[in-house]
């Protein structure tokens, strides 16, 4: 068995090319059996791959004496062994004062961040961590319940990054099998028979009973259906980033521009990974669901020329005839003071909204235009004037939506755009003789727009000061077709 197990892990390392002669490895060691076997067989296989072993283990002081003595007894193993160790207690209060989010991530996430750190501090280029076929099979149940697409259901990758585990592709019981016949001692984690945490009831519930009535060879089989997902949605992954130049077509901090005519006929599980990528390139995290995935999606494809959706992290989904257009909403406008007056002609910046608006005339142009995209306005010169101001929203504020004969509260407008009652305060308004004349990123008042009759047109855009100069130069009417 003990051949066995060297083996196999020998063939995972091997195949997933975790380890290269010479290389430094932090060992992260709980005192459980698996730590503590990975331990022993990165000992084994330390000369054959001429390897520098480090340990760190950190007590989280979670579970009182216990924990305490589960660090006492890795140091004693580890100076068995002659083995260096980095051996820390965390702060139990910080984690239990925590601002959310589980116990269990929180002291996972602490653990990872203090291995990565003692990684530095010993220049290794690999983190071996014990985790094993049925962690696997766990990990996969759970994504599978949480409705997660291919990469959920990849489980644990075998490498990311400099972590490695070469215990991947072993089982419990031959984890466990290995720890007696090699006679290696290691500590139990009594917070692992807790059935309040979901995981513990996967481990000692759910699986079990799927192994009982439906396929003994449960966790074996989840396990090589995460290989798969892995090794396709690594795939996907890779098309993804090389459709989306072709698809994306402006990117900055805060604004990013998708080609409507071009995202809409790519093959929809590869069309949803583009627009979830492009809202992560805006900060949109794990946050970003793939019911917000699907409104996007949604938005896309409708048979509407404009349409404004409001998703989690603060991003503005905004279509514009063949654009669709994902931004940063400003904050702090709410306490942005007075008006700030635009040059007219020229460049105005608003840095407490990190806003930047520029105007300029095009002369003898005529005719019922419309901007290309949200973020810019055509606006009738002549009846504009050349005195602009920007400010934000007033109770009590009224214009005349473009299309529409009568006045609308602005307040019953946001509503309708479905503008979240927070961020209402942060959409700037052109205003001209005190009267709105563009509502900046959604609307034109009627009294101000482009008629037949319009001899000069006043072209007001607006973009975060994160965009590129080049983006706020570029002409946004076609002029070189009529």
């Amino acid at each position: 068995m003990s051949d066995a197990l060297l083996q196999r892990v020998q063939r995972t390392i091997d195949r997933h090319r975790m380890l290269t002669p010479g290389e430094t490895v932090v060992i992260g060691v709980s005192g459980g059996v698996d730590s503590m076997v990975l331990l022993r067989v990165l000992l084994e296989l330390r000369e054959r791959y001429r390897l520098s072993l480090h340990v760190a283990h950190l007590d989280h002081g979670l579970r009182g004496t216990e924990s305490a003595e589960a660090a006492a007894f890795v140091g004693r193993q580890c100076e068995r062994h002659e083995v260096p160790a980095t051996i820390t207690a965390a702060d139990a209060t910080a984690l239990r004062d925590r601002p959310g989010g589980s116990l269990q991530n929180a002291a996972r996430n602490l653990r990872y961040r203090f291995i990565e750190r003692v990684a530095d501090e010993q220049g290794a280029t690999r983190i071996a961590m014990g985790h094993h076929q049925d962690d696997q099979a766990e990990t996969v149940l759970m994504n599978l319940l949480r409705g997660s697409g291919t990469r959920g259901l990849g489980g644990i990758p075998p490498v990311r990054g400099r972590i490695i585990r070469p215990l991947i592709e072993c089982s419990r019981e031959e984890i466990e099998a290995y720890a007696r016949h090699q006679v290696i001692p290691y500590v139990e984690d009594s917070s692992n028979h807790l059935l309040s945490y979901s995981r513990n009831r996967i481990r000692l519930q759910l699986l079990p009973e799927l192994a009982k009535g439906y396929n003994p060879r449960v966790a074996e089989a989840l396990a090589s259906a995460a290989a798969i997902f892995e090794a396709e949605d690594a795939l996907l992954t890779a098309m993804t980033e090389e459709q989306l130049p072709a698809v994306v077509i402006f990117r900055s901090d805060r604004e990013l521009v998708l080609s409507v005519p071009h995202a809409s006929p790519v093959p929809t599980g590869l069309r949803r990974r583009i627009l979830r990528r492009s809202a992560h390139l805006l900060g949109g995290g794990p946050g970003f669901s793939f019911r917000h995935t699907l409104a996007l999606e949604r938005l896309l494809l409708s048979n509407k020329a404009q349409g404004v959706l409001h998703l989690s992290g603060g991003i503005r989904a905004t279509k514009a005839g063949d654009r669709l257009i994902l931004s940063l909403r400003a904050h702090g406008a709410r306490d942005s003071g007075r008006p700030i007056c635009l040059a007219v002609p020229g460049q105005t910046e608003l840095p407490t909204c990190s806003l930047r608006f520029r105007t300029d005339t095009l002369e003898g142009a005529t005719g019922g235009l419309l901007a290309g995209d949200p973020w810019t306005a055509l606006l009738d010169a002549d009846r504009a004037g050349g005195e602009l101001v920007v400010r934000f929203w007033e109770r009590g504020d009224r214009f005349v939506p473009l299309g529409m004969r009568g006045r609308k509260k602005l307040q019953d407008f946001f509503v309708d755009a479905r503008v979240p009652r927070d961020q209402r305060w942060t959409v700037p308004l052109v205003v001209s003789g005190g009267e709105i004349a563009w509502v900046v990123g959604f609307r034109v008042d009627e009294r101000f727009k482009v008629t037949d009759s319009t001899q000069r047109i006043l072209r007001v855009r607006a973009a975060y000061t994160g965009a590129p100069k080049a983006e706020l130069g570029r002409p946004l009417i076609d002029q070189g077709d009529s």
